[in-house]
């Protein structure tokens, strides 16, 4: 005690007192949890563009270009909104080209590795082109938005419209993810292009 330092307590005898002898009208513990409640919900948004090129004797697709224009209101830290936005659509990548779990009649997991359930690297990401807009949130007291799943979330779309759109003139209008480069190449055979 300031001013006393021959009352004293030891922080192990504070942290018992306080789940045994605790005051009238309040709660036992040293926690303490807040959550913030907005009154509405944000939502960012964003458009995402992709090229690419397909290998007819291998089905493999290249991304050749990727846009991505992100709206998540004001921004806080640009470093990590770019990390969230660089990392959303490599997992939109992963989505849309080489993830899949399978299962057995009885509902077991084939997979049991991540030799199994694939995850991009650096060398299968292509170049990101990002931008942003600002549209600040109404609901949020610094106008800010999340941005961590709106990427994976509209990526595997364009990457997936844009094989399609590589293949329309070919009758091609859906490929089921994840597009492998064995359904590319199937879907080529079929229509008499594969080398």
């Amino acid at each position: 005690v300031k001013g006393a330092p021959s009352k004293a307590k030891t922080i192990q005898e504070i942290a018992f007192a306080a789940y045994t002898n605790i005051p009238p009208g309040l709660e036992a513990g040293l926690e303490a949890v807040d959550y913030y409640d907005p009154p509405n919900l944000t939502f960012p948004f964003g458009t995402y563009v992709c090229v690419v090129d397909i290998d007819k004797g291998t089905g493999e697709v290249k991304v050749r270009r990727f846009m991505a224009v992100d709206d998540c209101g004001n921004i806080i830290n640009p470093m990590i909104v770019e990390g969230q936005i660089h990392g959303g659509l490599t997992e939109g990548l992963g989505i849309a080209f080489m993830q899949q779990i399978d299962y057995d009649e009885n509902g077991n997991v084939q997979g049991g590795s991540f030799m199994d359930y694939l995850l991009p690297t650096a060398v299968e990401t292509p170049h990101w082109e990002t931008d942003k807009t600002c549209t600040p949130s109404p609901h949020h007291p610094f106008g800010a938005k999340g941005v961590g799943e709106s990427p994976n979330v509209g990526s595997p779309a364009a990457f997936v419209n844009a094989v399609v759109d590589a293949l329309s003139h070919l009758g091609v209008k859906h490929i089921d993810m994840p597009i492998s480069p064995w359904k590319v190449w199937n879907v080529l055979k079929e229509k008499g292009v594969a080398a």
